[in-house]
């Protein structure tokens, strides 16, 4: 079982909340795409892989969608995007336009209706040019989310062949399969939608000592991952969602774990998920190391680096 984690997100900056893009505005409506959940178009490891930058609102196809502030207006053929005087953008894709660029708009004017074939409006913000999650606190509001993360599955692999785990040896990595449920389910076919977790960790420990302090492997809550970091995230065999399919987030938690600076006998690799609710979800495997020698301990560092607190 896990011990009792306290985590608290970092603050979301200066910007205010703001309402939702759809009638009625002060509802909670259903997602079924997150903030950098993976996205890709010539294969999952091809160079077209890449981050969502923002998340996918459901709405039937001719739903009309508004602005949440107002600003001025830079349109394309399925895209509007409003600019505040401060320098925050906000993103509107799939929309048949009914505004035009240099258009300045108020706050919950119409500004297009979602285009045929789509049944969402892909919402995404920036500040001073870098995205945003909507997701994080005061941002899109109203947000409620009570369900926890799922640690579906932790796994050692050597290459793309699974480890087991009665006797590990050498090099090894650590594969989680970790997905977040919609507070609020999309309606078919994208009911089986699955959203990404906003940050995952992971810590090793032997007989119920930590030998690792808590290393993130992904933060997802604040701001949009850099599309170099895909490959070290993303781990092969990941999709997205689509109709009918749920998404398939495959995380590595660990490359190339060196067992052997690590004396013999039985582990525990632990990783625990979040959302941006602080809803807190973990699996965990336990391995037997049986190296036929061992090296003085190493230690290990810490995951990439972010804002974001590990638990305690």
């Amino acid at each position: 079982m896990l011990a009792l984690v306290v985590c608290a997100l970092a603050a979301s900056g200066t910007a205010s909340a703001y309402g939702w893009p759809v009638k009625p505005f002060n509802r909670m409506h259903p997602i079924r795409g997150a903030f950098d959940d993976p996205r890709f178009h010539l294969g999952s490891e091809g160079s077209l892989s890449a981050f969502h930058f923002g998340i996918d609102i459901s709405a039937k196809d001719g739903t009309p969608v508004y602005s949440v502030e107002r600003g001025s207006v830079t349109a394309h053929a399925a895209d509007v995007t409003v600019t505040s005087r401060h320098g925050r953008d906000f993103g509107y894709w799939h929309i048949r336009p009914v505004v035009h660029s240099g258009q300045r708009v108020r706050k919950h004017q119409l500004l297009g209706y979602i285009r045929r074939g789509w049944g969402h409006v892909h919402f995404a913000e920036s500040i001073n040019r870098q995205y945003r999650n909507p997701l994080r606190p005061r941002a899109l509001t109203p947000y409620i989310d009570h369900v926890a993360p799922t640690v579906a599955s932790v796994s050692l692999q050597s290459g793309a062949a699974p480890v087991d785990t009665r006797r590990v040896s050498g090099n090894v990595d650590v594969v989680a399969e970790v997905y977040d449920t919609p507070p609020r389910l999309p309606a078919p076919p994208w009911q089986v939608a699955r959203l990404t977790p906003a940050v995952v960790w992971w810590r090793l420990e032997r007989d119920d000592e930590a030998l690792t302090d808590w290393s993130v492997t992904a933060d997802f809550h604040f701001a949009l991952m850099p599309a170099s970091l895909y490959p070290s995230v993303y781990a092969p065999g990941t999709y997205q969602n689509k109709a009918n399919r749920p998404g398939h987030y495959l995380f590595w938690i660990v490359h190339d774990l060196d067992t052997t600076t690590l004396p013999n006998g039985r582990y525990t690799l632990e990783v625990l998920a979040s959302d941006t609710r602080w809803n807190l979800g973990g699996n965990s495997v336990t391995f037997n190391l049986a190296n036929s020698v061992s090296t003085p301990p190493a230690v290990y560092p810490p995951g990439m680096v972010t804002a974001t607190r590990r638990p305690a």
